[in-house]
Formats: structure tokens, sequence, C-alpha cells
């Protein structure tokens, strides 16, 4: 068995792939993130997202990826937002 698919079947575990997909939205974060003269060595068009998927183990598209994670964090904003207002009702009733 190659290392790749040793890697992929590794991330088939649902923990283990969700640890992969954060993994990679932060390593794009992080390489869009390049300032002034480094941008123009690091040109994320020229990127094959392909590519850089596959070296985190996944099979999934560059562009699911990206919206599963995009959508995993619009819930988790959105919870939070929802605890902060019930924290401060529970606040004004109790004045």
């Amino acid at each position: 068995m190659s290392l790749q698919k040793a890697l992929e079947a590794f991330t088939y575990k649902p923990d283990m792939k969700t640890l992969a997909k954060n993994a990679f939205c932060s390593w794009i974060r992080a390489y869009i993130a390049h300032r002034g003269e480094l941008k123009r060595i690091f040109m994320v068009k020229k990127l094959h997202l392909g590519h850089v998927v596959k070296s985190f183990a996944l099979k999934d598209q560059p562009s699911l990826v990206g919206k599963l994670f995009h959508n995993q964090e619009k819930k988790r904003m959105r919870g939070e937002k929802q605890k902060g207002l019930s924290r401060k009702r529970k606040v004004l009733r109790k004045t």
C-alpha cells in the first residue's frame, strides 16, 4: 500500500477528516496572508488547490472543503452569538 493511500485511509475516520479539513483551510489562509514582496512569490491563483488537498490526504474537491469549513464556522459563530444574547438576557432579568 502506498503512503498516500495509507494516509487517505487514516483520514477516512470522521474526526481525522475534520482535522485534515481544518488544517487545509488554515494552511490556505496562511498562504494568502503573505505580504508585500512575498506576494509575487506566493501567488494564490497559480496554486493548484487539488494538489494541496491531496497533500492533506483528502479526496474532496478543494471548493467543497472550503464550503464545508465556512458553513461550520457560520454555525459556530451563530451559536456563540446566541449564547451571548442568552447571557445578557439572564443578567437583565436578575437586575
